[in-house]
C-alpha cells in the first residue's frame, strides 16, 4: 500500500471523508467522525510529518512541500473517485465550504441554529478583545490610584477630577462608549452584510444630535422605568430616546436584521447598480427601524436578562458566588459566556457596578492554577512540549486574564483535570460567598493586574488564591494523566535520554575521528620529510612505497571503490522504507536495510572500533577500518525494555574483528513486550559515498546468514589528479609531475609539470593534487614542507611550495578550499550555502517584530515539523523575496510561498496562521509557481485589517524547509526588523 492509500485508510477510509482540501503544507480533512483515529499510526506513514486533530471532526495531516502531489494522489484513488461516503457530498471544495461544514458539526451538537447563534456572538466580540483588555488595564490603574488616595472616587460621575486625570479616564471610556459601533461592525460582517453599513446605522443613534432630541421629549413610565419619547412625523410615530453608549444588545439585534436584508437586496437588485442602491436601501430601511424599534427592544432585552441575574444575586449573594464559577468551566468551551459579558457591560452602564466578574475570577484562577500544576509536572518530567504549552497559557492567564489557551491547549485534552478545577472553583466561590460577594465599577479581565479593580480587594485576593492553589496542588499530587498516559510519557523520556546519549557518543566519535586524522596526517608528513631527504631517484622510489605503506586503511573511501557490508545476524532482509519506524525508514539516521532476525546473536560485520554501545544492548555504532560507519539497532523501540532480554558483550572503545559477538538477545522477551524485532543496519556517513544500496543478491533471496552481503557501498569517483582505487579506470586527466616521477619516468615528470593543468615545479603554485604519498623534486607533497632549490625539502611542516602558506593549502586540496571560501563569502553562487563551513544570513521578507519559532501559535510550525526558522509579526503589508531563486509553491489564496534560493536554501513563507480559510480574501498575489524572483521582488500584498478582523493571527513563519542539509539554523535577530535585515543564520556542514 502506498503512502496516499495508507493516509486515507488511517483516517477511516473514503466513507469517513466528507471533504478534503489542502494548503501549503497540510491535507485538511473534514470527516464524519475523527474520534477513532490513531494519531501515531498516521504519523508513522512515510512522508507524513505530523497530524493534528481539531474540533468539528476536522483533521490535518502535515505533509510539507509535497502536499499538492499527495493530495492529487489521494483524489485519484479509486475509492475516492467512486464517491466514498454515502452521506457526504463532494470530496473536495473551497476552504469556505470546509469552514462552513465544520460549523455545522460544531461542539453544540446537532442543533445547528444554536451553534450558529453562539458562533455569531463569539465572532461579534472576539476581534475587539484586545481593545477591551487594554482598556481594562487602564481601569485597573485608575482603581489603584483611587485605592491609594491619589485621586477621588473616579467611578462616581459627581467626583471632580483634574484635567490630567480626566484625560486618562477618557482613555478607557472611549472603548466602552463606542462599543456599540465595534459590535455593529463585527456582527454585520459575520452575517455577510457590509460592516460599514452596520457601523453607520448604529452611529445615527449615538450622535449627540440624537440625544439632544430629548429636550422635546415627553416623560413616560414603561415597565417600571422612566423613558423619554419624542413624537415625530406629525405626532404619529413615537421615538424613544436612550443613551446607546456601551449598549451591546441593540447592535446585535440590528445586525441580525441587516444581514438577511442585505443579502435579499443583492438578489433582487441588478449587479450593475448594486454599489449604489444596496447600501442606500439598506440604510433607508435600517436607520428608522433601529431608531424606532430595534434599539429600544435591545435595551429592554438586555435590561431583562440583567435584572434576572440581579434578582438571583439579591436573593442570595452566597449562592450566586458559588453558582457562577461552577458554571463557567462548562459555558466557556461552548461559547455560552459571551451573553454574560454583554450583561456585565450593561450592569456597569445601568447600575454603576457589576456583580458577575468577581465570581468569574474564581473560575479563571482555578483554571490558571491547574495550568500551573501541569507546568510543574512537565518541568519535573522533562516534557518539553507540554512545558512550552503550559508556560504560554499560564502567562496569558495571570497577566491577561485569558483562559482559552489553558482550556483548549491543556484542560480539554486531559479528562482528569476538570474535577480538580471544579474543586478550586467551588472553594474560591465559597470564600467570596462567605465574605458577602464582590462588585467592580468597571469591565476588566480577571488577572493579577486587575485585582485593585474590585470592591473588597483582600476578599477577592484571598478567594482567587484559594482557587488557584487548591487546583494546582490537586494536579501536582494526583496528576492530570491516566496511568497509561504517564507510562507513555516515561517511554518518551527514556527514548530521548537514549537519543541524547547516542548524540553524545556520535560527537565523541567525531572528535576521535578528527584526532585519528590528525595523527595520520602527522605520520604522513614525517614519512614525506624522510623521503625528501634523499636523492631524486631514491625519493621517487620511496614515494611509491609510502603511497602503499601509508595509504589509509579506509579503503572504502578510495575513488570508485565498491565495498560489501555483511549481515550481522541471520534473518530476512527488509527494504529500508519498510522498516516500521519513520526515523529509520526515511533515511534520517542513515542508509541501509533492515533484518528480521531468525538468529539470536549480533556479530560485527567487519574490523573496527565500537563508538556507541548502549547499556540497554539495543544499539551499537561501529567505525570500520575501511572508513564506513555503521549503526546496528536491535529491534524497534527496544530501548524501553531497559536492557531486559539483552546480553551485551562489548563496550565503547573496544576493538572488534569480523564475527565478534556484540550482543545476544532473547527474542521471546522482546516480542512478548510488543516490540518489532526488525533490526536496521545503517551506514551513518552516507554523504561520504556516491551510493549506499541494498545488495542485489538480497532482492531475489531475502534470507541471509551472518557474513552474507546485504549492503553495497560505492565510493565517489576520483577528482582531477587524484589516484583511483586499483583496478578502476584512471580519470581522464594529465599525469602530475609526482605521478610521473613515482612511475620512474623523471623526464616525463619534467614535462608533466608543465602539461598538468594547475601543477608546477620549484615553488610555483600547485593547482591539482599529487598522488597520495608521492613526492617531486622541488615540490612539497600535500603542501607540508618547504621546497629547496636542490630538489630536496626540509620537514618544517608549515611552509608550502607556493610563495605563501595559503598556496600550500591550495596545493593540498586542488583549490577546493579557496573556491569554497569565496562561495561562502559571496553567498550568490549556486549552492553556495551548502559549501562546507559557509555561513549564510536570510533577510526578513517583511517589516515587523521577530517571534521565536517556539512562540508561533501553531504547533505544526512551533515544533519545527515543517522546518526551522522564526516568525515575524508584520508591521508592513508587503511580503518580498529574501533572495534570488525560483518560486516552487505559490498558493492561489496568497497565504503561503515556497522559494528555492539559488544558494541551495529552500524557504517557506506562511502569511499568518490558518489564513488559508480566507480563500484569498485580503491577499494580492504578485507571483506564480515557476517564476524567477530576485531579492526584494514583491510576492504578495495583504490587508491586515481583513485578516485580523476574521480572528486570525498575523504571525508569519519564515522557515528553512531543508534543514537536514545544514549543520545549524538559528535565530539571528530580536525585536523589530526591516525588510532585508538578517533574521536567520544558516551554517553549512563541515
Amino acid at each position: 500500500m502506498n503512502a496516499p492509500a495508507e493516509i486515507l485508510a488511517s483516517i477511516g477510509g473514503a466513507d469517513n471523508v466528507e471533504n478534503l482540501t489542502h494548503c501549503a503544507t497540510r491535507l485538511r480533512f473534514q470527516l464524519h467522525d475523527n474520534s477513532g483515529i490513531d494519531e501515531k499510526q498516521v504519523e508513522s506513514i512515510p512522508g507524513v510529518m505530523g497530524a493534528v486533530s481539531q474540533s468539528g471532526n476536522r483533521y490535518q495531516v502535515v505533509i510539507g512541500g509535497a502536499v499538492e502531489s499527495v493530495y492529487n494522489d489521494i483524489m485519484a484513488l479509486p475509492e475516492m473517485k467512486e464517491g466514498g461516503s454515502a452521506t457526504g457530498t463532494q470530496k473536495s471544495g473551497s476552504n469556505a465550504d470546509v469552514k462552513s461544514a465544520a460549523k455545522e458539526k460544531g461542539p453544540r451538537g446537532r442543533f445547528t441554529w444554536l451553534d450558529s447563534f453562539f458562533d455569531f456572538l463569539g465572532d461579534s466580540f472576539r476581534p475587539i478583545l484586545g481593545s477591551l483588555l487594554g482598556a481594562s488595564l487602564i481601569i485597573t490603574f485608575m482603581a489603584l490610584m483611587g485605592t491609594l488616595g491619589v485621586i477621588g472616587n473616579w467611578a462616581d460621575p459627581r467626583t471632580e477630577l483634574s484635567p490630567t486625570w480626566q484625560f486618562i479616564n477618557l482613555c478607557w471610556r472611549c472603548v466602552f462608549y463606542f462599543l456599540p459601533l465595534m459590535v455593529a461592525y463585527n456582527a454585520s460582517k459575520k452575517l455577510g452584510a457590509d460592516p460599514w453599513i452596520g457601523f453607520a446605522v448604529m452611529a445615527v443613534v449615538m450622535l449627540p444630535g440624537f440625544t439632544s432630541l430629548g429636550q422635546y421629549a415627553t416623560h413616560l413610565t414603561f415597565a417600571g422605568s422612566e423613558i423619554n419619547v419624542v413624537r415625530l412625523f406629525g405626532g404619529h410615530l413615537p421615538l424613544t430616546i436612550f443613551d446607546y453608549g456601551s449598549q451591546v444588545f441593540p447592535p446585535l439585534l440590528m445586525a441580525a436584521v441587516l444581514g438577511p436584508l442585505y443579502k435579499l437586496l443583492k438578489k433582487i437588485i441588478s449587479p450593475n447598480v448594486q454599489l449604489i442602491f444596496v447600501p442606500f436601501l439598506s440604510m433607508l430601511i435600517m436607520i428608522p427601524l433601529t431608531a424606532f424599534l430595534i434599539g429600544p427592544l435591545g435595551v429592554y432585552a438586555g435590561a431583562g436578562l440583567a435584572n434576572g441575574l440581579k434578582a438571583v444575586n439579591d436573593f442570595s449573594p452566597f449562592i450566586f458566588a458559588i453558582l457562577i464559577p461552577m458554571l463557567y468551566p462548562f459555558m466557556v468551551p461552548l461559547g455560552l459566556h459571551w451573553p454574560l459579558n454583554a450583561i456585565m457591560l450593561l450592569n456597569i452602564q445601568t447600575l454603576g457596578f457589576d456583580f458577575i466578574q468577581g465570581p468569574m475570577g474564581a473560575w479563571n484562577f482555578a483554571c490558571f492554577g491547574a495550568t500551573a500544576g501541569v507546568l510543574f509536572l512537565s518541568v519535573r518530567d522533562r516534557d518539553v512540549t507540554m512545558r512550552q504549552t503550559a508556560t504560554g497559557a499560564l502567562a496569558a492567564g495571570l497577566l491577561g486574564g485569558i483562559s482559552e489557551p489553558s482550556l483548549y491547549g491543556i484542560h480539554l485534552r486531559f479528562k482528569r483535570i476538570y474535577p480538580r478545577i471544579l474543586v478550586g472553583c467551588f472553594l474560591g466561590g465559597l470564600v467570596q460567598g462567605i465574605g458577602g460577594g464582590l462588585t467592580t465599577n468597571a469591565f476588566v479581565f480577571t488577572s493579577l493586574l486587575t485585582i485593585p479593580a474590585f470592591s473588597n480587594i483582600p476578599l477577592y485576593a484571598i478567594s482567587i488564591a484559594v482557587a488557584f492553589f487548591s487546583s494546582m496542588l490537586l494536579v501536582v499530587f494526583f496528576d492530570y494523566r491516566t496511568a497509561d498516559e504517564r507510562a507513555e510519557a516515561a517511554k518518551v523520556r527514556a527514548t530521548e535520554d537514549a537519543d541524547q546519549a547516542a548524540e553524545e557518543a556520535r560527537k565523541a566519535s567525531a572528535e576521535a575521528h578528527k584526532a585519528e586524522l590528525r595523527a595520520d596526517d602527522a605520520e604522513a608528513r614525517a614519512d614525506q620529510a624522510e623521503q625528501r631527504a634523499a636523492t631524486t631517484t631514491v625519493a621517487a622510489e620511496r614515494a611509491a612505497q609510502v603511497a602503499t605503506a601509508v595509504a589509509p586503511a579506509r579503503t572504502a573511501l578510495a575513488p570508485n571503490a565498491v565495498t560489501q557490508i555483511a549481515s550481522p545476524v541471520a534473518g530476512y532482509v527488509v527494504p529500508l522504507d519498510k522498516v516500521p519506524d519513520p526515523v529509520f525508514a526515511k533515511g534520517t539516521v542513515g542508509l541501509g536495510v533492515g533484518i528480521d532476525p531468525t538468529g539470536d546473536t549480533i556479530t560485527s560485520p567487519g574490523d573496527g572500533k565500537i563508538i556507541v554501545a548502549q547499556d540497554t544492548g539495543h544499539a551499537f555504532g561501529i567505525k570500520l577500518d575501511n572508513g564506513i560507519e555503521l549503526l546496528i539497532h536491535v529491534g524497534i523501540d527496544t530501548v524501553n525494555l531497559g536492557g531486559t532480554g539483552f546480553d551485551v558483550h562489548v563496550a565503547r572503545g573496544d576493538r572488534v574483528t569480523t564475527g565478534d559477538v556484540l550482543v545476544r538477545f532473547d527474542r521471546t522477551v522482546i516480542e512478548s513486550a510488543g516490540y518489532s524485532m526488525i533490526t536496521p543496519v545503517l551506514v551513518t556517513n552516507p554523504r561520504k559515498f556516491a551510493s549506499v544500496t541494498q545488495a542485489p543478491a538480497t532482492l531475489s533471496s531475502a534470507l541471509v546468514a551472518p557474513g552474507d552481503t546485504i549492503i553495497t557501498v560505492t565510493a565517489k569517483p576520483p577528482k582531477d589528479g587524484a589516484a583511483a582505487v586499483p583496478g578502476t579506470p584512471p580519470a581522464p586527466a594529465h599525469r602530475s609531475a609526482a605521478q610521473a616521477v613515482a612511475a620512474g619516468d623523471s623526464k616525463a615528470g619534467a614535462s608533466a609539470s608543465t602539461e598538468a593543468p594547475g601543477s608546477s615545479v620549484g615553488g610555483s603554485q600547485l593547482g591539482g593534487s599529487p598522488a597520495p604519498g608521492s613526492t617531486v623534486p622541488g615540490v612539497a607533497a600535500h603542501g607540508d614542507a618547504q621546497a629547496s632549490p636542490q630538489g630536496t625539502g626540509t620537514a618544517d611542516g608549515a611552509a608550502a611550495a607556493s610563495p605563501t602558506a595559503d598556496g600550500a593549502r591550495r596545493a593540498a586540496t586542488g583549490g577546493a578550499a579557496d573556491s569554497a571560501g569565496s562561495a561562502a563569502v559571496s553567498g550568490a553562487a549556486p549552492g553556495s550555502a551548502l559549501v562546507a563551513g559557509a555561513v549564510t544570513e536570510i533577510g526578513s521578507p517583511v517589516a515587523g517584530r521577530v517571534v521565536a519559532l517556539a512562540d508561533v501559535p501553531d504547533p505544526v510550525f512551533s515544533k519545527g515539523i515543517v522546518g526551522l526558522g522564526v516568525g515575524i509579526d508584520p508591521t508592513g503589508d508587503t511580503i518580498t523575496s529574501p533572495g534570488d531563486g525560483k518560486i516552487i509553491v505559490a498558493q492561489d489564496t496568497g497565504h503561503a510561498f515556497g522559494i528555492k534560493l539559488d544558494n541551495g536554501i529552500e524557504l517557506l513563507i506562511h502569511v499568518g496562521i490558518d489564513t488559508v480559510n480566507l480563500g484569498g480574501t485580503g491577499f494580492d498575489v504578485h507571483v506564480a509557481r515557476g517564476d524567477r524572483v530576485t531579492t526584494g521582488d514583491v510576492l504578495v500584498r495583504f490587508d491586515r485589517t481583513v485578516i485580523e478582523s476574521a480572528g486570525y493571527s498575523m504571525i508569519t513563519p519564515v522557515l528553512v524547509t531543508n534543514p537536514r542539509k545544514f549543520a545549524s539554523i538559528t535565530q539571528a535577530a530580536q525585536g523589530a526588523v526591516t525588510p532585508g535585515e538578517g533574521i536567520i543564520t544558516v551554517t553549512a556542514k563541515q
